[in-house]
């Protein structure tokens, strides 16, 4: 009987706890959609869906200078390719529910390579839940080494 009152706690215990977010830092996910240069559509290995919103970068939204480009560029990154979504921003969702992750395809950082071909900019936005980040140095030095934009 002292064997069976632990397992009858555990599962009591796990019964009372939130459903569980998406993954941080999971592989396998594939990019169904590219909403724009910094959202994306992606479906999990178990089926899952989720909008996720690529943290450290704004993008241009559409009709401003820019969008096509910065859409197109990330969409021949990781359109219809297995990503990787890795946490780093303070909140685990914005305010509008997209999860909050970095995308990394192949060992590339998609929001390091818009900044790099000057396609977004680094940025932090404590009001969406992705303040400070963990790969804000590098994001900051690509910004100011990036191409310059015809937009900027």
């Amino acid at each position: 009987m002292a064997g069976i009152v632990p397992v009858v706690l555990a599962v009591l215990l796990g019964a009372c706890l939130p459903p569980s977010a998406a993954p941080s830092g999971e592989e396998g996910w594939t990019v169904e959609w590219v909403i724009d240069g910094d959202t994306v559509d992606v479906r999990g290995p178990d089926g899952t869906e989720e909008r996720v919103r690529v943290i450290g970068i704004d993008a241009p939204e559409r009709e401003q200078c820019g969008y096509a480009e910065a859409t197109a560029a990330l969409a021949e990154l990781v359109d219809g390719r297995e990503v990787a979504l890795v946490a780093g921003a303070r909140d685990d969702r914005d305010r509008y529910d997209r999860l909050l992750r970095y995308l990394d395809v192949d060992g590339i950082d998609a929001g390091l390579y818009l900044i790099e071909q000057g396609l977004a900019i680094a940025r932090y936005d404590s009001r969406d839940g992705h303040g400070r980040h963990d790969r804000e140095d590098d994001y900051i030095a690509a910004d100011a080494a990036s191409r310059p934009s015809p937009c900027r």
